[in-house]
């Protein structure tokens, strides 16, 4: 009997193990918690191409939009840890979410675990040409001669482009009136009309309209100029230093995804993300590549939620 055991105990791991070494042999989906078209679908098949032919299996993206991302995020939570579910979180789902909206269905320290950070891009605080400011100095004395006025967008509450705006206003002293969206086109498009004065967007997104004259920078919010802005000034040499605000984007997996595949996507989208293609390709529109490991991911993630859940405390934003 205990020979008969010890058989049926080898045998149960050498399963394991061979399945563990079979993966991936279905499909991979990446779930992007946005509609298609945006940055993090971008990301998500940049990755899911290059990932398709370093596994030699396809893996597709499927976009479950919805609720500031709450609904992909909360499809995605519901999936086995097998490795054939991945998330593109952007930051917002990853540090603020479960501080902005009550009684969410998923827990994002214990339902999902880090792979890797992807792309991480400035913000850059912009205004409709209309407004006739250049600088800082200019936008807070506009902002507070014109209260009635002074509007701001963002893709919707919980935003970092939101978030941002809460910012300048504890920092300055002044306040914009926000005006959510549901997605960044339609606020860039309002912001494009005038209808919109203020807003803080990611360079990867504004530079274009900077360059072509449509939108009047302000400053970076970052601690260096922005390579593909480098006249603009950052909001610490206009001044106010705290107002700091990268948009970024990171690779997760469900927790509990057996090590072995976890360690093989971790090199796998590493070396994606620091191939010299994948940095031009950001290089080229705006972006820092990154490439991290699941340890530094996990780090920043919570250097992050401290940083932007106390500034949610401070300026009183309740959860919906």
């Amino acid at each position: 009997m205990k020979r008969w055991l010890t058989a049926l105990a080898l045998a149960a791991f050498a399963s394991m193990a061979q399945a563990q070494d079979a993966w991936p042999n279905k499909v991979i989906r990446i779930v992007v918690p946005y509609p298609a078209g945006g940055i993090a679908d971008k990301i998500a098949r940049e990755v899911a191409q290059d990932l398709t032919r370093r596994l030699g299996q396809s893996v597709i993206v499927e976009n479950r939009a919805g609720a500031a991302g709450n609904v992909g995020m909360d499809y995605a939570s519901k999936q086995p840890a097998d490795g054939y579910t991945l998330v593109l979180a952007p930051a917002s789902n990853m540090t603020v979410n479960d501080a902005l909206f009550k009684n969410l269905s998923y827990d994002i320290h214990k339902d999902f675990a880090p792979i890797s950070l992807l792309i991480l891009t400035p913000q850059v605080l912009v205004a409709h040409p209309g407004v006739g400011v250049r600088n800082m100095k200019e936008a807070v004395a506009y902002i507070k001669a014109n209260p009635d006025k002074a509007n701001y967008g963002s893709p919707g509450i919980g935003s970092f482009s939101h978030l941002a705006g809460e910012m300048l206003g504890f920092e300055t002293g002044v306040k914009l009136l926000h005006v959510p969206y549901q997605g960044q086109a339609p606020a860039i498009n309002d912001l494009l009309a005038g209808t919109l004065r203020f807003m803080f967007v990611e360079v990867i997104i504004g530079a274009p309209h900077i360059k072509a004259g449509k939108f009047t920078p302000i400053a970076i919010a970052n601690t260096t100029r922005a390579p593909w802005l480098p006249e603009v000034l950052t909001m610490g040499e206009s001044g106010y230093p705290n107002i700091q605000v990268a948009s970024w984007y990171g690779l997760i997996a469900r927790s509990g995804t057996p090590g072995p595949v976890m360690t093989r996507l971790t090199r796998e989208v590493r070396e994606i993300m620091r191939s010299p293609e994948m940095k031009k390709r950001y290089d080229d529109i705006g972006a820092y590549t990154v490439g991290s490991s699941p340890e530094e991911f996990d780090v920043y993630i919570r250097s992050e939620t401290a940083k932007w859940q106390g500034l949610i405390k401070k300026v009183g934003i309740q959860p919906q």
